[in-house]
């Protein structure tokens, strides 16, 4: 018998969810289990990562049928992926010490960058609009304890 993988995202990506469902199922064993009429607090997580794994099995499965288009994973750009994780990262280690505005500037400027259309006026209107957005939602209408400024600013 041999299988050919015809859609080489479909099997990683049936791979990864069986991954993901299994571990998931595994942790969720850690937790009470309980029964369908008194569900404890690791029914649901370990019913979730079931499900999870089933589909990623169905995601393989067709990846490897002759009824499946023929598609090949192409080289992915390193460039812009890396500026994203690490916009993400320092904006993370600096939202305490610098605070919500200047940490999303940092942001919002190392992640227009990984675009192949970057543009200033594009980053500062983004720029604007998202600061002012996430001050309306987390700082004012949820009322998070998030630093918006650095301290003594």
């Amino acid at each position: 018998m041999n299988l050919h993988v015809r859609n080489q995202p479909n099997f990683l990506a049936g791979l990864l969810f069986i991954l993901l469902g299994t571990g998931f199922g595994y942790g969720a064993t850690r937790y009470e289990l309980g029964s369908a009429a008194q569900m404890g607090p690791g029914f649901f997580p370990l019913a979730l990562g079931i499900l999870l794994a089933l589909f990623g099995g169905l995601t393989l499965l067709r990846s490897i049928s002759p009824l499946d288009d023929q598609e090949e994973i192409e080289q992915a750009p390193l460039k812009p992926l890396i500026l994203i994780l690490a916009a993400i990262t320092l904006f993370a280690v600096l939202m305490i010490p610098l605070g919500l505005v200047l940490a999303s500037v940092v942001l919002i400027l190392i992640s227009t960058l990984a675009s192949h259309e970057f543009s200033w006026r594009y980053a500062l209107i983004t720029m604007l609009v998202l600061i002012v957005m996430c001050y309306l939602i987390f700082i004012y209408g949820l009322g998070l304890p998030i630093p918006v400024w650095p301290r003594g600013f």
